[in-house]
């Protein structure tokens, strides 16, 4: 009798285990799923300021410039696919002292497609000196 006891409380066991698995598998496909962008950025000369800037509703710092660091810059960021959905448009700035600034921009979905794409976004800006005296 001990040995039936044993045997059902494994299968309610597995059964319990299952469903936990179950759940686990449905909530983790109704989570928002993320896209992980890499980007590089060099710049003629080095040593140059890189800033990212990134509009559209329900994205934390809209329409604020964000310092990433100096070139050549490595990084990577996350965003989830409704982020970048809902993004109108996503700006990297890079300046330099005594050298005209360049932007590059681009909307969420062919920001998306670059990455993803070339499995990164590059980025190489030769800043023209300024004639600013």
């Amino acid at each position: 009798m001990n040995i039936q006891k044993i045997i059902s409380s494994a299968s309610i066991g597995k059964c319990v285990l299952l469903a936990v698995a179950t759940a686990m598998l449905v909530l983790s496909g109704c989570s928002s799923k993320k896209a992980t962008v890499s980007f590089k950025v060099n710049s003629q000369p080095e040593g140059s300021h890189v800033l990212f800037k990134a509009s559209g509703k329900d994205l934390p710092c809209s329409d604020k410039w964000i310092y990433l660091g100096n070139t050549p810059l490595r990084g990577v960021h996350q965003f989830s696919e409704k982020q970048l959905e809902n993004t109108g448009k996503i700006t990297m700035k890079v300046m330099h002292d005594g050298y005209r600034d360049q932007t590059r921009q681009w909307d969420g979905p062919s920001f998306w497609e670059e990455a993803e794409g070339r499995g990164v976004i590059f980025w190489t800006p030769e800043l023209i000196p300024s004639t600013r005296q």
